[in-house]
């Protein structure tokens, strides 16, 4: 079972840098200020333009990421989550306030996916559970954004990032996985009434088939 979700307590808690309600220090390192690597701030302070732009749009799947890159270029040096709130909401043109909260969390998000190479990690022990789960064993994968979503729905269809399953002369699909069902399972509205952070969520499962490539086997 892999659930891909952020810890509640890490978002809350302002000093981590994670979230835009609250001001603290431009971390988001999911180790804490004692982790190694890369924080937001050095991204965002030392990155050139066109580096942050591809961050926000790649990551945070922003559509105005050129635009908020350009603006956080201009406004160096940004030490805060405040400050760089106050950059991204000077990016978005007058309207709901729930516009511009999708926006900071698009961005937010975008940063702390490079900080912590989420996807890298995310292709890394997807791979090595080929390799680990027994065929007839299977993997159960809750993601929480469209990011990790597609990157799962890939590899459990095809066994790797195309999405393009392999046949035999017979037929047979070449994949180390076989789904479970088509379609994901979504929370239900009850389930998103009791926790709202769960409304994003999906749920894929699949079973380890007797196929291996040379790479999984040990």
């Amino acid at each position: 079972m892999l659930d891909l979700g952020v810890s509640s307590h890490q978002l809350d808690e302002g000093s981590r840098g994670f979230s835009y309600s609250s001001d603290g220090p431009l971390d988001m390192r999911m180790e804490g200020s004692a982790g190694p690597g890369i924080t937001a701030a050095t991204i965002v302070n030392e990155w050139d333009e066109y580096d942050i732009a591809r961050v926000l749009k790649d990551f945070g799947e922003e559509p105005a990421a050129k635009k908020i890159a350009r603006r956080i270029a201009a406004a160096r040096t940004i030490e805060s989550t405040a400050q760089l709130t106050d950059v991204v909401r000077s990016c978005v043109p007058p309207g709901p306030e729930a516009v511009k909260r999708k926006v900071l969390s698009r961005v937010f998000q975008g940063l702390r996916i490079a900080v912590n190479d989420e996807m890298g990690a995310l292709e890394a022990v997807l791979k090595a559970a080929q390799a680990l789960v027994r065929p007839g064993g299977r993997i159960v994968v809750l993601s929480y954004h469209s990011l990790e979503d597609r990157r799962v729905k890939r590899v459990l269809r095809s066994g790797d990032l195309s999405g393009e399953v392999q046949y035999d002369t017979y037929g047979n699909a070449l994949t180390p996985w076989k789904l479970l069902r088509k379609v994901p399972k979504a929370p239900s509205s009850a389930e998103v009434g009791l926790n709202p952070r769960a409304r994003s969520a999906k749920l894929r499962a699949a079973e380890r088939t007797v196929y291996s490539t040379d790479e999984d086997r040990p």
